[in-house]
């Protein structure tokens, strides 16, 4: 079986109707289309409302966003900006966009000119799956944002924790500009300290309730060294306080980890700090030893000795 998901900006408003046949109108922002081999299993919509218009969907539960529906972070969203929303279709409607076309480009224009009276256009026919509101915006126009997750996502999807909005905060504290990468889950940034400079990856897995610290340095350790590497690496580990060296072997990339287990909590700047801080601090006071150990200038011992009794 092959999966594939197709998307079509629409970027304009689109009218819905909420029970009573009540004109409910939204800005449409995007339309996928989910399919198995070719056959139409998930329609979602991605669309943005006035903080007032989300107060309304909150208040009489539109779009079947009930209290209980709502995932645990949702009490810490306020509605003070645009606010975005992502549904999913019942699927009992999902052969009327089937017959709209099998090309997204066919399906996309068509839901577009939807009129007035289709079943399509019903907020109770769309389940939302996350709620979130833009918050940051990188020096390049990528955006963050935070809020929460729905049941109808499944519980493997709750969003709980604004974690990349706290590491961006984070760097744009130190003045230091972050880009966004081909991961969702992922921010990057680059960061000198006293002894060079090296890449910084904070890392958000929701699904795991994990958030993750990475310091990346700029080069591959040669392959005839890494065995020094690699005992450079473990002679730095033992006795570390807080986080761990990592070395890959098949090409030498060497980093600094340092990662914290939110279940149950929800992660603060504090937390944040607390991982960040001391993998910038612990990555540039090692990192002559590492490049000492990478251009075969000492030996393991000799390196982690040079900056640890300094």
């Amino acid at each position: 079986m092959s999966t594939s998901t197709s998307h079509y900006e629409l970027d304009g408003p689109l009218t819905l109707f909420a029970p009573g046949r009540i004109p409910f109108p939204v800005h449409a922002v995007d339309l996928a289309l989910e399919r198995d081999d070719g056959v139409l299993f998930e329609v979602r919509l991605t669309f943005q409302v006035p903080p007032a218009a989300y107060l309304r969907i909150a208040d009489d539960s539109l779009f079947h966003l009930t209290d209980a529906a709502r995932g645990p972070a949702s009490g810490d969203f306020t509605a003070d900006a645009e606010v975005q929303i992502e549904a999913r279709l019942d699927v009992d409607l999902l052969p009327d966009v089937a017959a709209m076309g099998d090309d997204i480009l066919e399906t996309g224009p068509a839901f577009a000119a939807l009129a007035p009276g289709s079943p399509l256009l019903e907020t109770e026919r769309w389940y939302a799956l996350a709620v979130t509101k833009e918050v940051l915006r990188d020096a390049e126009g990528g955006t963050l944002r935070e809020g929460f997750s729905t049941v109808h996502a499944g519980a493997e999807d709750l969003l709980t924790l604004p974690i990349l909005t706290i590491a961006a905060a984070a760097f744009e504290e130190r003045n230091l500009e972050w880009q966004d990468t081909d991961d969702n889950h992922v921010i990057r940034t680059e960061y000198t300290g006293g002894n060079g400079t090296w890449f910084v990856f904070a890392i958000a897995r929701h699904n795991d309730q994990r958030c993750t610290v990475y310091s990346q340095v700029p080069w591959t350790t040669p392959e005839e060294h890494r065995p020094a590497m690699a005992e450079a690496v473990t002679r730095v580990n033992f006795g570390l306080p807080l986080g761990n060296f990592e070395l890959d072997y098949s090409d030498g990339e060497v980093r600094f980890k340092t990662s914290i287990d939110v279940t149950g909590a929800r992660l603060t700047t504090q937390l944040f700090e607390d991982l960040f801080e001391p993998n910038l601090s612990t990555m540039d006071l090692y990192l002559p030893a590492l490049e000492a150990v990478r251009d075969g200038r000492m030996s393991p011992e000799e390196a982690v000795r040079m900056v640890e009794d300094s």
